[in-house]
């Protein structure tokens, strides 16, 4: 049985939220935090959430238990939300590979074998991805578990979160780090304050395996 296409009404600060989020998945590759979605809508975390939970309560979101457990339903057109539309945009998707683990704590084996392929939407500049193991990135919000989707590179600018391939031929591991380079080292740096950088010098055999561009949450 085919579902009558259906108009949900929205409010002209409804649209701006849904606009906002659309935006931040399309750039980010994942749905943002309440105090992410705070900051573009120039509100507080909490005012983000009663916009997050009037558009569900609309039929437009579904909100899950973690902070970034969103998922949109139907696109916005006029003031409207089209429920057949979301449909036509899953036809946009892109299978992109999963290679391996990779980690964000110690290092830990480095990119392996295909595990399977993963659908991404077709303006996600990502070449694969990979399965966050530790928790060394939380406070970017990568955690364990995460896919992170990587744009395949050996540059980088300093600030970016990378997959860095450190050692060399069976001995190469990988991990998730913030890439900070100088002319003497380069510092791949945590986002936890509790653990350490790595310092790689001038001799080590370092490689960037390409840049963080999103993630995904796969939630049980």
């Amino acid at each position: 049985m085919v579902e009558k296409e259906r108009n949900v009404e929205l409010t002209a600060r409804q649209r701006a939220v849904w606009d906002a989020l659309q935006s931040w998945i399309e750039r980010e590759g994942m749905p943002p935090t309440r105090a992410e979605l705070g900051a573009v809508l120039g509100v507080a975390p909490q005012t983000a959430d009663f916009h997050v939970r009037a558009l569900a309560q609309k039929g437009r979101l579904r909100v899950g238990r973690k902070a970034r457990d969103l998922e949109l339903l139907g696109v916005v057109s006029g003031g409207r939300v089209s429920e057949s539309a979301s449909a036509a945009r899953e036809h946009s998707a892109r299978l992109v590979p999963v290679v391996g683990r990779v980690a964000a704590g110690a290092p830990l084996s480095a990119i392996q074998n295909l595990e399977e392929t993963l659908p991404v939407p077709a303006g996600t500049q990502a070449d694969f991805a990979l399965r966050v193991r530790g928790d060394s990135m939380v406070e970017a919000g990568i955690l364990d578990g995460d896919l992170v989707l990587v744009r395949q590179g050996e540059v980088a600018a300093k600030g970016d979160i990378v997959v860095a391939l450190l050692g060399e031929g069976e001995e190469v591991e990988a991990t998730v780090k913030r890439y900070l380079p100088s002319q003497r080292r380069i510092v791949l740096r945590p986002a936890n304050a509790t653990m350490e950088d790595i310092v790689v010098r001038p001799g080590d055999a370092f490689s960037l395996a390409g840049q963080v561009v999103g993630g995904l949450r796969m939630c049980g």
